[in-house]
């Protein structure tokens, strides 16, 4: 399983109807973890840095711990920052050397503000993927935001996004089961690009099937992926002082959950 780059896996993925998963890390474990399952699982994965995480850990620190894990990784894995707020965040993450990034459009897209913001990304990011939320998918005071087919056409044309967030009504940062609007996917196919699904551990696995199927085919998880960790963490934590004891079976845990979720997914190649 080779592939030249992100932007080659993801496309593979998409014209396959199955999806690469993006998982969020926060420490070296968390990390260790997601690398492990995917090879656990024989599949490539993007392993992914958010803003968040970066005000914790340091952008610098966890890029470099992604990429020496890449690097020794028995498959791909490919350095994705999550969640750029402003042009300035995006620069830092491609001049570090993520392999791709994704930026959160909080102006109004449609407005001249927007659309300069979306062009002023593209030319930023050159040939390196670059993915953009025009729709908001809902998070903390956020409410999730649809944009109508002609305005998202147009969008599509001023950003040209290699990969598209829309929102189908999952929600960050919960585990509470969210319907898929799959009707609604189905009629976006016409936008012609890989879609991403934020929120994917609010997702129902039929439906997340459903959805891979019409064209998700980067799904972003974080708290499915904490929550494997965390649980492992909890049960151990108490019984000894060295975090070794306790953060080494939260890492188990992860690369275990990431492998059984590959296994719901339709084959790469």
């Amino acid at each position: 399983m080779a592939f030249v780059n992100v932007k080659e896996a993801v496309e593979q993925a998409w014209q396959r109807g199955t999806a690469i998963l993006a998982i969020n890390a926060v420490n070296l474990e968390t990390a260790q973890g997601v690398v492990r399952g995917a090879e656990r699982a024989g599949r490539p994965v993007i392993l992914m840095v958010s803003h968040n995480a970066a005000r914790y850990g340091g952008l610098e620190e966890l890029y470099l711990i992604g990429r020496t894990l890449a690097r020794k990784a028995e498959v791909p894995v490919y350095l994705h920052y999550d969640h750029a707020e402003d042009l300035e965040d995006l620069e830092r993450a491609y001049a570090l050397g993520f392999d791709s990034a994704m930026l959160e459009v909080r102006l109004p897209p449609l407005g001249p503000e927007g659309q300069t913001l979306l062009r002023e990304a593209r030319s930023l990011a050159g040939s390196r993927p670059l993915e953009v939320e025009l729709e908001a998918v809902e998070k903390g005071g956020r409410e999730g935001r649809n944009l109508e087919l002609e305005d998202l056409l147009e969008l599509v044309r001023i950003a040209q996004p290699d990969w598209l967030v829309v929102n189908l009504g999952t929600v960050h940062k919960s585990l509470k089961p969210q319907g898929l609007d799959l009707e609604r996917l189905h009629h976006l196919k016409v936008l012609g690009r890989p879609f991403v699904l934020h929120g994917g551990s609010s997702a129902p696995l039929d439906q997340l099937l459903q959805a891979i199927a019409l064209g998700i085919a980067k799904v972003n998880l974080a708290t499915a992926a904490y929550k494997a960790f965390t649980q492992a963490v909890r049960e151990r934590v108490e019984l000894s002082w060295d975090p070794r004891e306790y953060l080494g079976p939260g890492r188990e845990a992860l690369a275990g959950w990431l492998a059984q979720m590959y296994r719901y997914l339709p084959p790469l190649g």
